[in-house]
């Protein structure tokens, strides 16, 4: 589905270089749900990028369903956020003009897609995610767990290969976080999304299936989760400090 093969990105300031990324190699199976955790710094949200086409990478080879997206051209790569990449972000990135349920049909407008067509998957979306209810309101008008639960809904609505998400707890209170967290993991069982998040929350994280750290731009570690969600999170606690104890911020 998504592999990483030794990707290296290097940042240039003021005449020194900054190796952000060193020879990352990875692999996400189809409908897997992936948490990449490190320190600030430590470059998940410059992997996330790469992988996304946000920034271009040094070298190596980002395979998404077989294809390196690194080697494809800018209208080939508006195609793949278009239609097999989904995005998830800490600050929502929803358009506050639009209705929740304008903002779902956004992405599928976009992709050309019909009225009728557009309508089957919003209504199974806000089903599934809990929003129908709060469908003509506008981002302003709901809570930060209902924003986030939107933007999830927003990402899947082209059903893309791969779920991109950003620090998507980050600006939210626990229980919202929790509702944010089941979202991903209704995305996994009801729609086979294959999800890849970046976050400092070691909560979140402790209901993923595995858990990728980063450390100054390579990956020194991974936990396969084969636990209850509470035990995992006492895991994640124990190996992300053993990491880097002085610097992780859970």
């Amino acid at each position: 589905m998504l592999e990483v093969r030794g990707l290296k990105k290097t940042y240039v300031s003021k005449g020194s270089e900054y190796i952000a990324l060193r020879d990352v190699d990875l692999k996400v199976k189809k409908g897997e749900f992936v948490a990449v955790m490190g320190p600030s710094g430590s470059g998940k949200t410059t992997l996330l990028n790469c992988i996304s086409g946000f920034i271009h990478a040094d070298s190596g080879k980002i395979l998404l369903d077989g294809v390196n997206i690194l080697n494809i051209n800018e209208d080939m790569l508006a195609d793949v956020r278009q239609n097999k990449l989904g995005f998830v972000f800490q600050d929502y990135m929803l358009v506050n003009g639009l209705t929740v349920l304008e903002n779902i049909f956004l992405p599928q407008i976009i992709a050309g897609k019909g009225l009728k067509g557009m309508e089957k998957i919003t209504e199974n979306l806000m089903q599934n995610f809990g929003i129908e209810t709060i469908k003509n309101k506008y981002p302003s008008e709901i809570s930060g767990g209902q924003k986030q639960r939107v933007a999830i809904a927003r990402a899947l609505a082209n059903k893309p290969l791969v779920l991109l998400a950003d620090e998507p707890t980050g600006n939210l209170d626990s229980k919202s976080s929790l509702a944010v967290i089941e979202a991903f993991m209704d995305a996994k069982k009801n729609f086979g999304a294959t999800v890849f998040m970046v976050t400092h929350d070691a909560f979140a994280a402790s209901h993923c299936d595995r858990v990728i750290a980063l450390a100054d731009g390579q990956i020194v570690n991974e936990l396969v989760r084969n636990t209850s969600s509470r035990e995992f999170l006492n895991d994640i606690l124990t190996f992300m400090k053993g990491i880097n104890s002085d610097v992780y911020d859970a």
